[in-house]
């Protein structure tokens, strides 16, 4: 978990002495203007002192002593802040591994993060949990890992590459491979009173755990079921009457600003419609964020601004990205803030308006300094189990042809994407049937889609894979887009207008182990190859932000116009959420607050 602060016990006698005066200190930062987030106030011409990675001093420091190591920074002008706390992110949507995604984010003042790893989970299974602990030894960021809770994220209705039941999670709690439970997706079984689903959250309350939410609606009595049941946090709503709603019963609201869920500016309006309201239950987040996004943006600081730009209280913006994390995480006692005993995790910014981050220190080392690395973080080498996870045989153009014996036209369901949301709506188009076939129709902004599962060879054809239809995507004649990043089993998806450019687009990845591909008339436009289980490459943020690029450019070109569009195609096969998905068992259905079924492609 790389809590220094753990470790304060042993040190309690030192680190009054340095308080006292009576022991140097490690780091002191003077004449600077501290962000008080437990009070809400700048504090002008405060100093902070450290010892051994713990803040010992804060506020006058001209009584702590000084040694030959003790390290003097003047911070005139300058604003001291606690560093940012995302409670709420998957790093596999940044599409490298951790020591990379550390090296991304530090930067920009990111110290502490709270992955929920069911993406690669849904992968590997449970090796995925020591994999992600054995990456996050010795650096310089906080991993408080969330354990996944669904896998596959809707039993019945997809297959994953690994089944996580009650006694998995326990045994993670009791191994101490998770700090936290991992967003229950499996809502429907919640509210419904699925014993499995019940059981987890059982073993999540008996072992004392933070239980996080990913309810996908506003309903009253669901809602009341879902937090009465242990969620504590959600970041799902889109809504400002959402919002509130979550934090009147005393769930944390993890408002989430990512590179495709732009839900910020709607969510926003629960709290500056109500002056004067206690802001302590509403928190930043980032869910989902590209390598791109990070590269050119930032991570959670990227938030931050977007909330001071949209007219809210900069301390109570920073106050979300802090002190209310830690809050919701019971973790105050030892980060969120600039107080005695705490993480001498800080960020020294230029002003609360800008936010321009000029330094990061973590427990005390300078780990970053105008937007580069001060120290080292090595790479990581994985095993070939990790890195060889698409087991498909090549593809041909007719693994995606959409049968149809219907003499000249037919009702079809398709998936309506939403540009800048998770959300799709389920619609009903009449179509014609050339050839015993249901064709794309690029001139109706429709395209088809399939679904191939790649875990693990030998499934039953029948669950092998589906096709179904999708619009919204822009998709001119003759192209097609690939990804094994398919939330949440991550099989091959494939969207396209050509039979022969999907398969092309296929096989690619099949090739590659896994990844995303672009192709138009006979070409691969892009191709970002992803092998860390076919979600992550083994590249640094910047190498995979310029190909993330290269993908969003190629998208352009054949006819997508809106961007980071490759993380809405990313949630086609997202099960839990409504109104149409496609999963590798078929068309799920999930509207007018009926639980999930399966659905014909046809309407009869």
């Amino acid at each position: 978990m790389n809590m220094t602060t753990s470790k304060r016990h042993l040190i309690t006698r030192e680190l009054a002495a340095v308080a006292m005066g009576t022991l140097p200190a490690d780091l002191i930062l003077k004449n600077g203007n501290l962000v008080d987030v437990c009070t809400a106030r700048v504090r002008p011409g405060c100093g902070l002192a450290a010892y051994k990675g713990i803040i010992a001093c804060v506020g006058s420091c001209d009584h702590i002593m000084t040694g030959k190591d003790t390290k003097i920074v003047d911070v005139t002008g300058k604003f001291l802040c606690p560093g940012l706390i995302d409670s709420h992110m998957h790093v596999e949507s940044s599409m490298v591994d951790l020591p990379a995604f550390a090296r991304g984010v530090l930067p920009h003042g990111t110290t502490t993060i709270c992955p929920d790893i069911h993406e690669i989970t849904n992968v590997l299974g449970m090796e995925a949990l020591n994999l992600f602990k054995e990456s996050a030894e010795g650096l310089p960021l906080k991993v408080l890992t969330a354990m996944p809770v669904c896998v596959p994220s809707l039993p019945g209705m997809e297959d994953a590459g690994a089944v996580i039941g009650p006694e998995d999670v326990m045994a993670s709690y009791e191994q101490g491979l998770a700090f936290l439970q991992g967003e229950q997706m499996n809502f429907p079984g919640v509210v419904y009173g699925d014993e499995t689903v019940h059981q987890i959250t059982g073993h999540g309350l008996q072992a004392k755990k933070i239980l996080t939410g990913h309810y996908g609606g506003d309903d009253a009595a669901g809602l009341n079921a879902y937090v009465a049941s242990g969620m504590i946090a959600d970041h799902e709503t889109t809504t400002a009457k959402g919002a509130l709603a979550r934090a009147e019963l005393g769930m944390y609201v993890q408002m989430r600003y990512g590179s495709a869920w732009l839900d910020l500016p709607n969510l926003l309006p629960a709290i500056t419609k109500h002056p004067g309201m206690d802001t302590r239950f509403f928190t930043l987040v980032t869910d989902d964020v590209t390598p791109e996004t990070i590269s050119r943006e930032g991570h959670l600081v990227r938030v931050v601004r977007e909330a001071i730009r949209l007219g809210l209280d900069p301390v109570i913006a920073l106050q979300m990205a802090t002190i209310n994390a830690a809050q919701l995480l019971e973790q105050a006692q030892w980060i969120g803030s600039l107080t005695p005993g705490r993480a001498a995790d800080i960020l020294v910014v230029d002003s609360l308006s800008g936010f321009k981050i000029e330094q990061v220190y973590t427990d005390g080392t300078l780990v970053a300094e105008h937007g580069r690395m001060a120290v080292d973080v090595p790479g990581c080498q994985y095993p070939d189990w990790a890195v060889n996870t698409v087991h498909l045989d090549p593809l041909s153009e007719n693994d995606f042809k959409i049968a149809c014996t219907a003499a000249s036209s037919i009702s079809a369901r398709v998936i309506r994407l939403i540009p800048g949301s998770v959300n799709t709506l389920s619609q009903t188009e009449k179509l014609p049937v050339t050839n015993g076939q249901i064709l794309a129709d690029p001139q109706k902004d429709i395209a088809k889609a399939a679904m191939f599962y790649r875990h693990k060879p030998g499934k039953e054809e029948k669950d092998c894979r589906s096709l179904g239809l999708v619009s919204g995507t822009g998709f001119k004649t003759g192209c097609a887009y690939a990804s094994t990043v398919s939330h949440d089993c991550h099989n091959l998806l494939v969207v396209g207008t050509d039979d022969t450019a999907m398969a092309l687009a296929a096989n690619t990845l099949i090739t590659s182990r896994g990844g995303i591909a672009v192709v138009d008339n006979g070409q691969v436009l892009a191709h970002l190859a992803l092998p860390l289980g076919g979600l992550m490459c083994l590249e640094s943020v910047e190498t995979a932000a310029k190909k993330v690029f290269d993908i969003e450019q190629a998208m352009q070109q054949i006819g997508c116009p809106h961007p980071a569009f490759e993380m809405t195609m990313s949630l086609i096969g997202l099960v839990v959420l409504g109104e149409l998905r496609l999963s590798n068992r078929g068309l799920v259905e999930m509207k007018d607050g009926n639980p999930p079924q399966l659905v014909d492609l046809f309407v009869s």
